[in-house]
């Protein structure tokens, strides 16, 4: 039965406040509110005075009149930095302040370096051996267009330190994978997704190409490919279970299973498109696996739901996670821990999905909690369960505006300008500037945040 409210009204689980309703304890604030240029300024003079954590604004590849945004967040396996990835082609290093879960909140967090891309990068993922207190350990890598897989310090900007040519066979051109994925197990080895295709490389080996193959299509002949089962499409995500089983989702909506950790044969595939075409779906952009390793997590892009599989059990599709509100072709990643399942969404929302694995059909969310004034593009949870990262932000085109070098010689930048977002406060100045004189006001958030749970 549904409680009863002080004004006799029912009301649903919906509309009540959590118990654990997260507290924000950090933010960026309006650092990177604006078009990349302006935000390229003000970052310039927030970093001032770390020379080898910044880069001159002049210099930078992609100044132009386009909003900012941040794309994508994830956390280091020991917790301690969060790396993310924005449209003005930088990847940013966040170190989580020792006081972070001190008052007052929320604190203002500020990347501790910046590096630059001279492509715009699919792919990025940690180190798994990752941690802070051992520089030689903290790298990370990325997948940039048109340019071989690199490994870099997050700490040093524009520093690379090996990168891995992945080239095509028979058109020798450069290909970029779109998805990364590290061996926990063998931590010189990762898996690079790509056109019908996923590539291990070894680490060491400076310089090489891949030291293994295996093509998702099947053999003409029904043979080394999954005796003649298999899949098309460029492989967008890739994830290793507990038990070692490698999941390849594609664009085309397929998702195949390799054994071996990822070495072995190809036990199965199956498509993520033929349960309830009305559904609908752009793609898959993330598989995600239980912890237990028999539940596997399926999200895809200009979808609403988010699709969980009894990998081990049925084979088959247990529930759906309906309700999200994510239908749109950016990428708004989710993150799972502990039979929950929490994801973002187009109104700035933050839906979270209780007992994976524990029932079956369509699901409903069971609270959520408003995070952002634009779309929530990346939630991800801290390894130990206790603090979630937010992101937003999506494409917005903005009037024309002055040249870099004016802007150079504008009036100093407000001090106010990088302070903590008040999330009690009406949309700033710069949140309701509007696309078009024509068109109403669009609320805009370009940030980063974190939760306490």
């Amino acid at each position: 039965m549904s409680p009863i409210s002080d004004n006799g009204k029912t009301t649903s689980a919906m509309d009540q406040i959590h118990p654990s309703q997260p507290q924000l304890v950090g933010a960026t604030g309006h650092l990177y509110q604006g078009s990349i240029t302006k935000t390229a300024i003000k970052e310039a003079a927030l970093l001032s005075d770390n020379p080898a954590s910044s880069l001159d604004p002049t210099k930078r590849t992609h100044t132009q009149n386009e909003r900012n945004y941040f794309k994508s967040a994830q956390w280091s396996p020991d917790g301690t930095t969060i790396l993310t990835s924005s449209a003005d082609r930088i990847l940013r290093s966040f170190i989580l302040p020792p006081d972070l879960l001190t008052p007052p909140h929320p604190q203002k967090i500020q990347p501790y370096a910046i590096h630059q891309s001279p492509e715009p990068l699919y792919a990025t993922t940690f180190h798994p051996s990752y941690n802070l207190q051992e520089p030689s350990t903290c790298l990370a890598l990325a997948s940039p267009r048109s340019l071989p897989i690199r490994i870099f310090s997050p700490f040093t900007a524009d520093r690379i330190l090996a990168s891995y040519p992945l080239v095509s066979p028979t058109t020798e051109a450069w290909v970029a994978p779109h998805s990364l994925l590290f061996d926990p197990q063998e931590v010189n080895t990762f898996f690079a997704g790509s056109e019908s295709c996923v590539s291990v490389f070894d680490v060491n080996r400076n310089g090489d190409g891949p030291v293994m193959r295996m093509h998702t299509t099947p053999s003409r002949r029904g043979g080394a490919a999954g005796q003649g089962q298999g899949m098309k499409g460029i492989v967008s995500a890739l994830g290793l279970s507990s038990e070692g089983m490698l999941a390849a989702g594609t664009y085309s909506r397929w998702v195949g299973l390799y054994d071996g950790f990822g070495r072995g044969e190809n036990t199965g595939v199956f498509s993520v498109g033929t349960e309830v075409e009305a559904e609908g779906g752009g793609g898959i952009t993330q598989v995600v696996w239980s912890a237990c390793g028999r539940y596997l997590c399926v999200v895809e892009r200009a979808s609403d739901g988010v699709g969980i599989w009894d990998i081990r059990g049925t084979g088959k599709r247990l529930a759906r996670l309906r309700g999200r509100n994510a239908k749109t072709q950016q990428r708004l990643s989710v993150g799972v821990m502990g039979g929950e399942l929490w994801a973002g969404a187009l109104d700035g929302m933050v839906r979270v999905w209780e007992g994976l694995g524990m029932m079956e059909g369509l699901m409903d969310p069971n609270w959520e909690f408003k995070a952002h004034e634009d779309a929530v593009s990346s939630t991800t949870l801290h390894p130990s369960g206790s603090v979630l990262a937010t992101c937003s932000g999506q494409r917005h085109s903005l009037p024309p505006i002055p040249e870099l070098e004016d802007l150079h010689s504008a009036s100093h930048i407000d001090s106010s300008s990088l302070s903590p977002l008040n999330t009690t406060s009406p949309l700033s100045p710069l949140s309701s500037m509007s696309v078009s004189s024509h068109r109403p006001p669009q609320p805009t958030d370009n940030s980063l945040k974190l939760w306490v749970l």
